[in-house]
């Protein structure tokens, strides 16, 4: 191979740029601080590996299969007496509910799916396991050890329910309810006719109740109000006290936002207090601590501080972070700064505008009670334009002729940001000087005629931040970051263990109707004939037909939630009262979505309940020593093999030893990176599957051996070694082609047949066998190839044949 070849070249940059970003990828991710984001992937380790929890969860399709007959049943009845309008409802009833019926598992996994990702478990894995006739789940957690916990969120019923609009003005009378329904349960759980557990798992479900069965809390964490139960020992009666939780979240401009909850807790001490280690997770706390043990430090909070307004350093820093994310900043010679990203605001232009708009039906975003035609909105908007042309007062002409809620407040929209308003309107809007009215413009509401009533601004880019400076270098920075980020940070602190049922007393905005999943019967996707929209039709039994007709009665204009298993699904607004069991959800923008909400509604209805069947839990320090093991294992089966290689193969060995820890790290990247580069699927790491990594390691070395025999019998026959080479890889290709690709069709079976466990054995070894033939076949013979015009292809005896000397021949070494 030439290096005056174009190919050649283009090759070797290939191949260089792979391996090398391969590399990168695969090293830790402590030793990469200065790298970014898409280059510090982690591993996703499974149930095995990381310790958790695995529920199985039996699905009973008795009811399902019953409702199934009834409806054949009556639809033979109705033929008989001959109520063909009938037939067809129960027919697409009847199909509807075996379409249920077929996507059971499929639809009830989702449900579930939605539920853990609700944990904060981001990897788990739920796989469908039949028992004969039985239709089992298992569910995965990794990283998730309380197994109650698991269990109530991910095993509660899946119920469909419909709520409707509470009044905003009764929050006085909503607070009384509460306080009723904790004073009906506390008196039973004290005078012991109750159970708090008991109580707590049935109104779980309920908004605005959440029941913990076992939960550590430590001291500082309290919520005001309770701290008086501090000192409460087991054998104490449970205690109610009114309290204010604070729950936080980010909003959409990125910031954190702080909330404040009244309610009232009922608590049992199931175990006193006694001096604990905290992990301490928030970057404050953590700082606060690591402070204590650093040379010159000091922790500086910011909330909204202008960016423009910090050093050049955090500048660049805060600018090139993700939201969440914390790294290590070089302040001065000495002074080294953990910067943790809690919120930030980019610069906006912002500006104040008011407008006429002139709908018609058809548009896409028209209110849905206009009735004129486009052709007559367009004259009506004409007109208006030359008529403020004239001098026509703006303010009067939008209070009496505009469309939309804008025209009580004589047309403003008061500040609008820009990348928050239609493309066209916002184009415009932002093109005028204040004062200044726009001509016609069209967009998917109508059309408007724009006056900028203040002239565009602009806002400073604002971050909240927490920042501990103090005297060390960076490396020390980022061991310190990682210690943060994996709970090692920690503050001895008194806790004790409770169990608790919280009653909100703040208004969740719906209150519960007597409508629920009993009487819905399904939900499927059509189009609208009018604009070919996807919308959602659902359908009522007979009974609840009339309680749907009486709820929407008393909703016109106002919204009605639908939640499946205490999750909103949707909520539509009422237009007006629906009769006939029948309704139509709009607002689907995709049919896909249309399709998503259907299924949600079809599964909350489903009569098919889930019951915990086992338990499995794995301490996450046995997951730590598996994975540990593992690693230990591979790492000396790694050695072994290149020590093999060198000794057998001489330079030929060296050469398969740099193409195997290729291999290596471009297994390692591969499994850290998403399946195909492209999708959100990542390999999950079990002890089956590093079982497969470490199975296609020995493959990768297979194929150089078959290679490398090839070229030692070419050698030995006295051929030159670029001769050896070409010969040696062609004939050896079929062999390899053979035996990986009959791998990989046993791979295809165990992943089409297998369970979880088998699934990731076939899937890692499926991938190290695909890179090992790229390792054998293009890098091996790269590297070898290298050697053509080096003087070390001149010598055989290093790649394992000597010379006759007498005779000239070369023959094999005996090794």
């Amino acid at each position: 191979m030439a290096s005056s070849n174009p190919s050649s070249r283009f090759w070797t940059v290939v191949i260089v740029v792979a391996c090398a970003l391969s590399v990168v990828i695969a090293l830790p991710n402590s030793m990469k601080s200065w790298a970014p984001s898409f280059l510090k992937p982690s591993f996703h380790l499974g149930l095995d590996l990381a310790g958790g929890t695995q529920l199985d969860f039996r699905i009973s399709e008795e009811e399902i299969a019953a409702r199934t007959e009834e409806l054949k049943a009556q639809i033979e009845q109705m033929k008989t007496e001959g109520k063909n309008a009938e037939v067809q409802r129960l027919q697409f009833e009847l199909q509807s509910t075996q379409q249920q019926h077929q996507n059971l598992v499929e639809a009830i996994r989702n449900v579930l799916e939605r539920r853990i990702n609700s944990l904060g478990v981001s990897e788990a894995t739920i796989t469908p396991s039949y028992f004969g006739d039985e239709k089992h789940l298992l569910v995965e957690c990794p990283g998730i050890i309380d197994v109650n916990r698991c269990i109530q969120t991910v095993g509660k019923t899946i119920q469909l329910e419909f709520k409707e609009q509470a009044d905003e003005d009764n929050s006085g009378e909503y607070e009384q309810k509460i306080r009723t329904q904790v004073d009906k349960v506390f008196r039973a759980v004290t005078s012991g006719t109750g159970s708090l557990q008991v109580y707590g798992q049935d109104l779980s479900s309920q908004l605005g109740v959440s029941y913990f069965d076992e939960r550590p809390l430590f001291f500082s964490q309290l919520p005001k109000g309770l701290e008086g139960i501090a000192n409460r020992k087991p054998e104490d009666p449970v205690s109610k006290n009114e309290a204010v939780i604070q729950t936080t979240g980010v909003d959409d401009q990125g910031q954190t936002v702080v909330e404040e909850i009244r309610g009232i807790y009922l608590t049992k001490i199931l175990e006193a207090k006694k001096p604990v280690p905290r992990p301490l997770t928030d970057p404050k706390d953590a700082y606060t601590e690591l402070a204590k043990t650093l040379e010159n430090a000091s922790v500086e909070s910011k909330t909204a501080v202008d960016i423009s307004t910090l050093s050049p350093e955090l500048q660049s820093a805060i600018t090139s972070m993700e939201i969440g994310g914390e790294r290590s900043v070089k302040l001065t010679a000495d002074q080294t700064g953990i910067l943790y990203l809690a919120g930030r605001t980019e610069g906006t232009e912002q500006m104040n505008a008011s407008h006429i708009l002139m709908q018609y039906a058809g548009a896409e975003r028209a209110d849905p009670s206009v009735t004129r035609t486009k052709e007559e909105a367009s004259a009506l908007i004409q007109d208006i334009n030359k008529r403020l042309a004239g001098g026509a007062d703006f303010n009067a002409i939008a209070k009496t002729e505009s469309d939309g809620p804008s025209k009580a407040q004589a047309g403003s929209i008061g500040v609008i940001t820009r990348g928050l308003m239609a493309p066209a309107f916002e184009a415009t809007a932002f093109a005028l000087k204040q004062g200044e009215v726009s001509g016609i413009v069209e967009t998917s509401f109508g059309y408007h005629i724009i006056r900028a009533d203040k002239a565009v601004s602009s806002t400073s880019a604002k971050a909240t931040y927490e920042l501990l400076t103090a005297k060390m270098d960076e490396a020390t920075a980022n061991s310190l970051i990682t210690k943060v980020q994996q709970g090692e940070v920690m503050r001895n602190e008194d806790q004790i263990i409770v169990r608790t049922i919280f009653f909100s007393m703040q208004p969740t905005g719906w209150k519960d109707t007597e409508l629920n999943g009993q009487r819905f019967r399904t939900a499927a996707v059509t189009t609208d004939p009018y604009t070919s929209v996807p919308v959602v039709q659902i359908q009522f039994d007979e009974k609840g037909g009339q309680m749907f007709q009486e709820l929407t009665k008393r909703n016109v204009g106002k919204q009605i939630a639908i939640f499946v298993g205490g999750e909103l699904v949707s909520a539509p607004n009422v237009q007006g009262e629906i009769s006939g069991g029948t309704a139509v959800i709009t607002g689907s923008r995709t049919f896909e979505e249309a399709q998503q909400l259907a299924q949600d509604l079809n599964t909350g209805a489903i009569p098919a309940p889930i019951y915990l069947s086992g338990q499995t839990t794995i301490e996450a320090t046995l997951g730590a020593d598996a994975l540990e093991r593992s690693i230990f294992a591979a790492g000396v089966g790694l050695i072994i093999l290149c020590l093999f290689m060198i000794i057998i193969y001489r330079m030929l060995g060296v050469i398969a030893t740099i193409a195997l820890l290729l291999y290596v790290s471009i297994l390692i990247a591969a499994t850290k990176l998403p399946l195909l580069l492209v999708s959100n699927q990542h390999v999950v790491l079990t002890l089956a599957g590093i079982a497969g990594i470490i199975l296609s390691v020995g493959m990768a070395v297979d194929a150089n051996v078959l290679v490398f025999e090839r070229i030692k019998e070419e050698l030995k026959k006295g051929k030159t070694y670029k001769t050896a080479v070409e010969t040696g890889f062609k004939k050896a290709w079929p062999s390899i082609r053979d035996g990986n690709f009959s791998t990989l069709i046993t791979c295809a079976i165990l992943f089409l047949i297998g369970t979880s466990i088998i699934r990731g054995f076939a899937v890692t070894l499926t991938i190290g066998i695909m890179i090992s033939m790229f390792t054998a076949v293009v890098i091996t013979r790269w590297l070898c190839n290298r050697l053509i015009n080096s003087p070390l292809s001149e010598r055989p005896e290093l790649f394992g044949v000597k010379v006759d000397r007498k005779s000239g021949s070369q023959e094999h070494r005996p090794q």
